[in-house]
C-alpha cells in the first residue's frame, strides 16, 4: 500500500487504512463509518471516505453517492441502537465552519432533549426581504436551464 505525502498525517486515512485503531461499525469498499474517540453523545458516528478528500469539494459524484448510502445505513444503525429517530446530520466544509479533521467526514448524532449537544441555529437571525430575494436569485442563477423569477 503506497501512502500518499498529503494522507500521511491525516488521523483519518490511518483509520481508512487500517493503520489505526478505531472502533468501526460499518465498512465498505468506499466508506468507513466508526464511533469518534470522544463521541458528542452515546451513538455518535462518523463516516469518512476511504480515499482521502480534504472536504466536500474533493468528492466526485460517485463517492458522493456511496457516501450518502452509507450514511442511510449509518442513520438505521444509530436509530435503532439508541431508540431514537431524532438526530444531527453534520458535515462541515472548513475552519470557519468548524471543520477540526481536514479529511471529509460526516457526524450521525442522536438527539434527545436536554442532551449536551447545542443548538445548531441561531434564533435571532432576522434578514430583510430584499437580502433573501437577492440571495435566492444568485442560487438560482447557478443551476443551468432555471430562471429567475
Amino acid at each position: 500500500m503506497t501512502i500518499s505525502a498529503q494522507d500521511q498525517g491525516c488521523p483519518f486515512c490511518a483509520i481508512a487504512q487500517q493503520r489505526a485503531p478505531a472502533r468501526e461499525v460499518l465498512r465498505t469498499e468506499d466508506v468507513v463509518a466508526f464511533l469518534p474517540d470522544v463521541p458528542a453523545v452515546l451513538g455518535h458516528t462518523l463516516l469518512i471516505p476511504r480515499q482521502h478528500a480534504r472536504d466536500i469539494w474533493d468528492v466526485d459524484v460517485r463517492l458522493g453517492q456511496a457516501l450518502t448510502n452509507a450514511t442511510r445505513q449509518v442513520v438505521a444503525a444509530v436509530s435503532a441502537a439508541t431508540g431514537t429517530r431524532e438526530l444531527n446530520i453534520i458535515q462541515s466544509n472548513g475552519a470557519a465552519a468548524g471543520q477540526s479533521v481536514f479529511h471529509l467526514h460526516v457526524h450521525v448524532v442522536p438527539r434527545r432533549h436536554g442532551d449536551r449537544m447545542p443548538h445548531l441555529w441561531p434564533p435571532d437571525a432576522n434578514w430583510s426581504p430584499g437580502a433573501l430575494d437577492v440571495i435566492a436569485g444568485e442560487l438560482r442563477s447557478a443551476f443551468p436551464g432555471t430562471e429567475d423569477s
